[in-house]
């Protein structure tokens, strides 16, 4: 992995969901550690440690608490922080979950489908849509979600955890063909494997199906390697940390195939 000294117009801001615990806390602090300024969003005031622990090792860190249920407020508070600073080149990483309801769709509640869909899935868009016009507006934007269980394979344990996951790769899809020709952008979602952190435990203590278990350093160095690369072969797509991706970041890499690496069944 290159070093963000030697990259080529890195980003100067990157804002990352879900900061107060766990991977999304991991991601801020390694940005923070390469010099990049932090905004760290949790739904709770874990956020305000994340960015202080950034400062007091001599990163550049601010922090808003937000519940990504109200995605209507998430959007217009972010973009407002955005709006009054002048960083120019700026990369979010969607990290921020919630498993939602266990159990089949006639045992649980539609209302707790709601909650789920609204963190997973609109929350973090409102935080990736509020950055947009200042990405647009310097032809340059970095963003990266998160999927996994349920968007590669079934998940019935947590139905509504992994619905929204996969509308999420299909969005990253989406995102991709809008921003293509916009300037120098990268789309993409990560399936990290199953790293330990309090979400694993509660799969597990649900009975939940855990299959690739991974140390947390690895979709570390994956979001690290991805927010600071020059180029990106495989922007659009869902990529598992395990995948043959580092080679894709060099310039002008292709992925061999259109259809590798996409929500769609391949013959």
């Amino acid at each position: 992995m290159k070093d963000a000294a030697t990259e080529t117009n890195p980003p100067d801001l990157v804002i990352v969901t879900g900061a107060g615990r766990g991977m999304g806390r991991a991601i801020a602090s390694e940005m923070g550690r390469r010099g990049v300024a932090v905004l760290c969003i949790s739904r709770t005031e874990s956020c305000l440690e994340t960015a202080a622990t950034i400062r007091a090792a001599g990163g550049t860190a601010d922090a808003i608490p937000l519940d990504l249920a109200d995605y209507v407020k998430v959007g217009e508070v972010v973009a407002d922080w955005i709006d009054g600073r002048a960083y120019k080149r700026i990369g979010a990483v969607l990290a921020a979950g919630t498993l939602g309801p266990s159990g089949p769709l006639w045992e649980t509640p539609l209302e707790e489908w709601d909650a789920a869909l609204r963190v997973n899935v609109l929350g973090n868009l409102a935080v990736a849509r509020a950055s947009m016009p200042k990405m647009r507006e310097n032809h340059f934007g970095r963003l990266l979600f998160f999927a996994g269980g349920g968007a590669a394979y079934a998940n019935p344990t947590f139905p509504a955890y992994a619905i929204a996951k996969t509308a999420l790769v299909r969005a990253v899809e989406n995102l991709h063909e809008d921003l293509k020709d916009a300037g120098d952008f990268a789309v993409a979602i990560l399936a990290p494997g199953a790293v330990d952190t309090e979400m694993l435990a509660q799969v597990r203590a649900k009975g939940g199906e855990v299959r690739t278990t991974v140390p947390i350093e690895e979709p570390v160095a994956f979001t690290s390697a991805f927010l600071l690369a020059s180029d990106c072969g495989f922007s659009g797509c869902f990529v598992h940390v395990r995948d043959e991706w580092r080679p894709l970041l060099e310039p002008a890499r292709k992925l061999p195939k259109k259809d590798l690496w996409k929500l769609r069944r391949v013959e």
